[in-house]
């Protein structure tokens, strides 16, 4: 590493100053010097711990860039010159789009093998001499062909002032990507820069939550997310249209869930393939999102229009790094790896056994009541029906913790008897939650009564929130139950911020997540409400966490809970709420919301099957490794690379 910093720093910038012997004669070392050196770094590839990166504010940019298909020389033109208007506009850091040197758009290795390029290669020979005269960085999605091995990734590079800092190769790949790509080997790295520490990812990887949550664990303050988000055309008819999603509707999860900055870039125009006819519409809308998950800035969502190739905008925010390092701590420190290993570690089959084999109709409710005193006595579910009530349901709204510790109960107490008799009165499915005391501890317990009048589950709350450590004791396994409605997992809304509880509870094929809630949440669904095909976009109206977690887990879940002035925590979230599923939330003065639907969901784009199935599950042991592992420290302060204890 040593070494290598020495040669970028001697001769990276100085060797560009011109396009002839120098320049030639710094692709060779350089090629030679990352291909014994790999994963590549530079002298910015340092120990992620560096305590005094990010802490001068900085610009930051996404950049909306247009590449003309198959056209490898003019998009690097194109490139330098959006790259020096970035930093004509004081950018101190700007993120391009997926493939922005080649087009996306491809049918196969062969078509797009001339359009392929290495890192270092010509984009980055062209774009280093813009970056050293502006003390500018950036990352830029390149279509890669492997030096070494000639095999094409989908990678995106950062770069800085003083040479290549380092690359990333995507990981989760789409079918198209399929058609070109291999998975990606780098993992995901962190790299430690005087501007702060940026992770790389790409496109489609935000369709897991995985992929975001290993930067945040590696240390990271920005993840920069390349995209060419992509929609199927207008008009395109429905037994067609079944691949239309959207990546760039993802994006405020990264943020949230961890505690970094997210800065999206995507492009904008229509993508056609020349030689097959094939088109792509791209529908822009980048965006920047603080550690806290709050959109600080985005690009407009553009209509479907060809374009001329290039530079067509940039949004800008002006951000510390170092920032994002209390808000990462504080989300990371929510996590209880004890309970992810093995599962979280492993590669599931997309034909579990565990899985429900036969689709059906279920109905689902979601209780909404005001805040004060408790509804229990006046709920009951509709016959075959699964209906959740708010969290600790047996009790009023806001009451504080030893007033909640002094009516804790046991298990077959009282609440649950109440809980088991309307359900049996009902005919159907009732889930609510109370303390539940076991000899000295008190536990926040989630109960599921069936329409026998038993109750048929409980879980005990594993990662409650800070409001509740006061008096809820962790507990430690999950609950999955099955039923003449699919499976059935429990939780509590909570502790959805936590995407390993979605993704263990993916992992165990729930068709449902009960999840009882309180009042609503602060932080609201933010995405554009241009993004969405489905009629009434949950935008500035549903609570984040449990929409992510649907999503990310291809479920469906539902939260009974407390009406607040204009806003509720009750409602019904669908697996895939851009496209296709809706996103369901109680209106004022509704005793609950109401929905019948199918489950397992069959999916559009994707469903739990294939969730499971496209994870590269080789990257994920450090998400199960307890904190102090030595393994886990030595991963972190590397910042690149595997985990280095196999």
């Amino acid at each position: 590493m040593d070494r290598h910093y020495r040669l970028l720093d001697r001769r990276g910038v100085h060797g560009l100053s011109g396009l002839g012997g120098s320049a030639m004669t710094w692709k060779i070392w350089a090629c030679a010097a990352v291909l014994s050196l790999l994963p590549l770094t530079t002298a910015y590839g340092k120990p992620v711990a560096q305590a005094s990166s990010g802490t001068q504010a900085i610009k930051v940019a996404a950049v909306d860039f247009v590449p003309a298909w198959g056209d490898l020389e003019g998009n690097i033109g194109r490139l330098v010159v959006a790259a020096k208007e970035a930093g004509r506009q004081g950018v101190t850091f700007a993120v391009f789009p997926e493939t922005a040197v080649s087009g996306y758009l491809f049918s196969g290795p062969d078509q797009i093998a001339p359009f392929l390029d290495t890192i270092p290669g010509k984009t980055t020979d062209a774009l280093l001499p813009v970056l050293a005269r502006a003390g500018m960085y950036m990352s830029v999605g390149v279509a890669e062909r492997d030096a070494q091995t000639g095999i094409a990734y989908n990678s995106a590079v950062l770069l800085g002032p003083r040479g290549v800092i380092g690359k990333y190769r995507k990981n989760g790949l789409n079918p198209q990507d399929q058609k070109v790509f291999a998975p990606g080997d780098t993992g995901v790295e962190v790299f430690d820069t005087p501007i702060g520490r940026i992770a790389l990812t790409i496109c489609y990887d935000d369709t897991y939550w995985q992929y975001a949550r290993l930067a945040a664990l590696r240390g990271a303050q920005i993840i920069a997310w390349h995209s060419v988000s992509d929609r199927v055309m207008p008009g395109t008819p429905p037994a067609e249209a079944k691949g239309d999603h959207s990546t760039v509707a993802n994006t405020q999860y990264m943020s949230a869930q961890n505690g970094v900055w997210v800065i999206g870039a995507t492009r904008s125009g229509i993508e056609t393939n020349p030689i097959t006819g094939g088109k792509l519409y791209y529908n822009g809308g980048s965006s920047i999102w603080s550690p806290e998950g709050r959109k600080l800035a985005q690009a407009r969502v553009a209509p479907p229009e060809v374009l001329p190739p290039g530079f067509r905008s940039l949004i800008t925010a002006t951000i510390r790094p170092a920032d994002a390092d209390r808000s990462r701590s504080t989300r990371l420190a929510l996590r209880r790896p004890d309970l992810y290993l093995p599962l979280l570690a492993l590669h599931r089959s997309p034909v579990d056994g565990n899985a429900t084999g036969r689709a059906h109709s279920v109905s689902l409710a979601a209780a909404q009541w005001p805040e004060g005193p408790s509804l229990l006595s006046g709920a009951t579910p509709a016959e075959g029906e699964l209906m959740v009530l708010p969290e600790l349901s047996g009790l009023p709204s806001g009451i504080g913790a030893d007033e909640i510790k002094s009516r804790a109960e046991p298990a077959d107490g009282a609440f649950e008897k109440k809980l088991a008799a309307a359900a049996q009165a009902g005919k159907g499915y009732l889930v609510g939650s109370y303390p539940e005391r076991d000899g000295d501890r008190v536990f926040h317990t989630v109960a599921l009564a069936g329409p026998q009048g038993a109750i048929l589950a409980r879980y005990r709350v594993t990662h409650p929130k800070a409001a509740h450590a006061d008096w809820a004791t962790p507990g430690d396994r999950l609950t999955v139950v099955d039923t003449p409605l699919g499976r059935i997992g429990l939780a509590s809304a909570e502790e959805l911020s936590v995407p390993e509880l979605g993704g263990l509870y993916a992992a165990l094929r729930a068709d449902i997540l009960a999840a009882p809630a309180g009042p609503p949440e602060p932080l609201k669904v933010e995405t554009d409400p241009a993004l969405y095909s489905v009629p009434d976009p949950p935008t500035g109206r549903a609570d984040f966490f449990p929409f992510a977690a649907a999503k990310q887990g291809q479920f469906w879940l539902v939260s009974g809970g407390r009406r607040a002035g204009d806003h509720t925590a009750a409602a019904i979230y669908g697996p895939e709420p851009v496209v296709s599923t809706p996103t369901l939330t109680a209106t004022a003065g509704d005793p609950a919301i109401r929905y019948r639907t199918t489950v397992p969901a069959p999916g559009s784009w994707i469903n739990q099957d294939q969730l499971i199935d496209g994870q590269q599950a080789l990257w994920f042991a450090p998400l199960v490794l307890q904190e102090g592992n030595a393994c886990l420290e030595r991963w972190r302060r590397r910042g690149a690379g595997p985990l280095p204890c196999r």
